[in-house]
């Protein structure tokens, strides 16, 4: 049976390559040649070591390594997909799973639930948000890699899962049964304060087949509540997903009969383009604001580029992922999938915007043409210039200060959700919760009391020069050189706690309002502190502003 499901593997990935590549048994007889010599001596190799080699092999495993390896030669998103990532596939098409509802992280080298979904049999059953999972249907998760967490927990919906959790000390088994879980696409929507200015904010979190059916709803919502006087659409750490999706929400906000993107495969008469083919829900007199940063990627930034193209909106952020490729999944037999990029995608004005530059880094000389695509400057529908340097550059460039040393450190060791976790102990029914230097000060206090310490990187640097140098016998002056430097280095600890307090807070914050408060009250409250967004606001309420950025 392992024999006959392999030869159909190979059978299905020879058709596959071929379809892709535009070739019939009748067409280019040199490159089909080419590929039946290829699958023989693939074949043989196979065959010779599966049978042949000194050791026992798992055949299963060689061939699916074999495929990935040919895989990997070509560009990123192109993946062989086995029975047990088939629900990643569903996930990015559907928005739904088959799961008991959490969250997993890792914490203090620890497997923590870190989130709950309402309704779900997890919070029906009692688990909670902290909780150390340490085996899941008996296998234990010392040793276990984070990667496997989620083919542990996920799998068919009524089946069981058991989990054995340890609470304050104490073990508790609980047994579960798996359910559809369905994500939300929209995790929310309403207007910003002051709601008088009519400033909508929506965030969508992913493209599946009932995104825009989702923002649908919320557009109608929000306009029967007051007149829109403008949006703001998050796609930050947005990774994509559909690309009918993206063309349909484009669709509720640029005019009728706009381009909205191209598809262009190998052949030369693959190219597609979409347009809008209804009246915007959103009319062009409501200013458009778009929220990216370089997390959001793929179908976003098909929404971005569009809404940049076409001078609909200013995109406001940083600099997006850059993915310009679009898959498709092939079936390869009943328990195996082919996810194959097929073609391109480009903005209304031109632009390939693929960051990674696959055709030159790759080392395998796979690809026969490696100088395409230079083209850097294209012009919006008013005559703006944009650039297709990898990703949609911003209109409005609001970069986000990259994390301290001191904030990696207090997360590596979960100091922020122990404090948390502490603090609503300590204070039963605490509520929404916003920064102020009182909480700052009782978390300095609470490291303290937990001896809190962690080694800098001048720190590590230093001990690494100091067994250098008694390796070389320097001597005691320069030891006690290299000791003055260290105790001004640990000295800096609380220098850069109060350099860092802002960053800080938003992250005890976040982790006490997930205890305390609901999903909707928890991005309510990152609102006031959230840079992009504010700048967002100002440039949609400043008319001119606005006008001047488009160019108009």
């Amino acid at each position: 049976m392992k024999h006959i499901r392999q030869t159909k593997i190979i059978t299905a990935i020879t058709t596959v390559v071929l379809l892709f590549m535009g070739v019939t048994f009748t067409g280019d007889d040199d490159i089909y040649q080419k590929i039946g010599r290829n699958m023989d001596l693939f074949g043989q190799v196979y065959k010779e070591i599966a049978l042949n080699y000194v050791d026992d092999i798992d055949a299963d495993k060689f061939m699916e390594a074999g495929i990935e390896g040919m895989l990997g030669t070509l560009d990123p998103y192109t993946n062989f997909i086995d029975e047990d990532s088939r629900d990643q596939i569903d996930l990015i098409t559907t928005g739904k799973y088959g799961g008991v509802g959490i969250t997993v992280g890792i914490r203090d080298s620890q497997f923590v639930i870190t989130d709950i979904m309402n309704g779900y049999e997890a919070q029906k059953k009692g688990l909670r948000i902290g909780d150390v999972i340490l085996q899941i249907d008996d296998r234990d998760l010392g040793n276990e890699k984070p990667d496997n967490m989620r083919t542990l927990v996920r799998g068919p919906v009524g089946t069981d899962v058991r989990l054995k959790i340890e609470r304050d000390g104490e073990i508790i088994d609980f047994n579960l049964i798996r359910q559809e879980i369905i994500l939300k696409n929209v995790s929310y929507f309403g207007y910003l304060e002051p709601k008088d200015k009519g400033i909508a904010y929506i965030k969508l979190d992913r493209f599946t087949n009932i995104s825009e059916s989702e923002i649908e709803n919320s557009i109608k919502t929000l306009k029967t509540e007051r007149d829109m006087k403008g949006l703001v659409l998050d796609l930050r750490d947005n990774g994509g997903g559909l690309l009918d999706a993206a063309t349909g929400i484009l669709n509720k906000i640029v005019p009728k009969s706009s381009l909205l993107v191209i598809t262009k495969g190998k052949r030369a008469d693959s190219e597609k383009k979409y347009f809008s083919d209804e009246d915007p829900m959103v009319g062009p007199d409501v200013p458009v604001a778009v929220l990216i940063n370089s997390r959001t990627a793929s179908a976003s930034e098909i929404v971005a580029g569009a809404v940049q193209d076409l001078d609909r909106g200013v995109i406001v952020g940083a600099k997006s992922f850059g993915k310009g490729l679009v898959q498709q999944i092939k079936d390869l037999d009943k328990k195996a999938q082919l996810k194959i990029t097929g073609s391109r995608y480009f903005t209304p004005s031109g632009r390939w915007i693929q960051e990674k530059n696959y055709f030159k880094e790759n080392k395998y000389g796979v690809f026969l043409d490696k100088d395409r695509y230079n083209q850097t400057d294209f012009r919006t529908l008013g005559g703006r210039t944009v650039t297709a340097l990898g990703g949609i550059t911003p209109d409005v460039d609001i970069s986000v200060v990259g994390e301290s040393e001191i904030h990696s450190a207090l997360l590596a060791k979960d100091m922020f959700f122990k404090f948390a976790e502490n603090y609503v102990q300590q204070n039963p029914g605490t509520k929404l919760f916003t920064p102020d230097d009182r909480l700052f000060e009782e978390f300095k206090s609470y490291l303290s009391q937990k001896g809190f310490e962690y080694d800098s990187r001048i720190e590590k640097k230093l001990k690494e020069i100091k067994e250098l140098a008694s390796a070389k016998n320097y001597g005691s002056e320069f030891d006690n050189s290299l000791n003055k430097i260290e105790t001004e280095a640990q000295s800096s600890e609380t220098t850069e706690l109060n350099a860092a307090k802002d960053e800080i807070l938003q992250s005890i914050i976040g982790e006490i309002n997930k205890i305390a408060v609901s999903e909707t009250a928890q991005i309510e409250a990152t609102f006031a502190f959230d840079t992009q967004l504010q700048k967002a606001i100002e440039v949609i309420s400043n008319s001119a502003d606005y006008n001047r950025i488009l160019g108009k």
